[in-house]
């Protein structure tokens, strides 16, 4: 197997089979957020890919606490006021490719 078909694979493994073009975090069957987290861990470390400039709100916004206003929660408890990015599988094959995440 390639790459490709690797990460394939695993997104197979965390959730179901996804066409290429597919969105993990947008579209009628988005991935939750915590199983995301669960995936990108294992997806890091697998592939050996530097997360370091990935960004999980962007394609996960934090729903927070809505009746709260965010001035008065911590940062870990505010909600995101954006709509998520579309995180595709061919994102995460391109970086598995690259050693890095591409999409900062």
């Amino acid at each position: 197997m390639n790459m490709a078909d690797d990460v394939r694979e695993l997104l197979k493994k965390h959730f179901w089979e996804m066409a290429d073009d597919s969105s993990l975090s947008t579209g009628k069957q988005s991935t939750l957020p915590e199983d995301a987290c669960e995936f990108f861990e294992e997806y890091a470390e697998k592939f050996h890919v530097d997360m370091a400039s990935f960004n999980f709100r962007r394609y996960f916004p934090n729903e927070g606490i809505r009746f709260l206003p965010n001035a008065i929660l911590p940062k870990y408890l505010q909600t995101d006021h954006h709509e998520p990015e579309p995180l595709t599988v061919n994102m995460l094959i391109e970086s598995a490719k690259a050693g890095r995440w591409l999409y900062g």
